[in-house]
């Protein structure tokens, strides 16, 4: 049964990172005074259950295998060590195709969406300056289009509503999420979100990460332009709806009091960086040391 083991551990790390840690990680709230370290963890334990998935197949041809001989061993039975051999094969391809039917569908829904969008806004446009555009509309709206035709978009009345230092501050998040290329990231995890069947599937868990990404543009907003101004003008921007497939300066009323929670610690530095990005590294290797126990075990 040893040569088994490493094939079970990585299928029990793939459940555990794909369906177990999505549910814990945004109970702990900690996390959201480091939001560059925890995305990172976030990402690390998408890949870790993905890898995780993918490798149970090859680590279960190679438990077939002695190391010794290369011969194949029946140390546990052939028939048990075939059945463990096509469990792998089917949790690896089933993840396989998962990901790849994730990856297509989300990516052309959101690059469709967002050139619609980009288109309309180039059009009913009463301002352009640049890659930014205002819309003549009474309400309160900020969001950018993100890509590599990237538009900032702002409604009068979010410019009437906002003082100059706001101004600057909704500016300098929309243009963290278009510089530092949030959308990749949010795409990467929505992808590894619909990959996982939807019984078991953690909304939160997104919703998180969403947070935790704006979270990362108030911070470098705030660096810029100061912890005051950015605290305006998310107060001023609070519950404002924005369309889909953007990222926005706007927050649901519970994520804008989080936000707001969390600005005088955007200018602190937080040791707990070095916890998360510790259990990361850990986290990340963990599928390779399996796959290297099933080749020496």
């Amino acid at each position: 049964m040893s040569s088994a083991l490493p094939v079970l551990a990585l299928g029990v790390l793939a459940v555990v990172s794909s369906v177990l840690l999505p549910r814990l990680l945004p109970r702990l709230s900690w996390l959201r005074r480091t939001p560059a370290a925890a995305l990172t963890l976030w990402q690390v334990a998408g890949l870790t259950g993905v890898s995780a998935a993918l490798l149970t197949a090859p680590a279960a041809a190679l438990s077939l295998v002695s190391p010794d001989d290369a011969a194949p061993t029946v140390l546990d039975g052939p028939l048990r060590l075939s059945l463990v051999l096509a469990v792998a094969v089917a949790l690896s391809g089933g993840m396989a195709v998962l990901l790849l039917r994730s990856g297509h569908l989300v990516g052309r829904s959101l690059r469709s969406n967002r050139r619609e969008q980009r288109h309309v806004v180039d059009v009913v446009a009463s301002r352009t300056d640049g890659r930014l555009r205002v819309l003549d509309h009474p309400g309160r709206s900020a969001y950018c289009l993100p890509g590599l035709q990237s538009r900032v978009v702002l409604t009068q009345g979010a410019v009437n509503a906002l003082s100059a230092a706001e101004l600057d501050a909704v500016l300098a998040h929309e243009h963290a999420h278009v510089r530092s290329r949030h959308d990749l990231m949010l795409e990467f995890f929505t992808v590894l979100h619909r990959t996982v069947p939807a019984r078991v599937r953690s909304e939160p868990a997104l919703a998180e990460v969403h947070l935790l990404i704006e979270l990362l543009a108030d911070r470098q907003a705030a660096r810029r332009v100061g912890v005051s101004a950015m605290g305006g003008a998310l107060v001023t921007m609070a519950g404002q709806g924005h369309p889909r497939a953007t990222l926005s300066d706007a927050a649901a009323e519970g994520d804008a009091a989080v936000r707001i929670r969390a600005l005088p610690g955007h200018l602190r530095f937080q040791p707990t960086v070095f916890a998360v990005a510790l259990a990361a590294i850990v986290l990340g290797l963990l599928p390779w040391a399996l796959l290297a126990w099933a080749l020496w075990a």
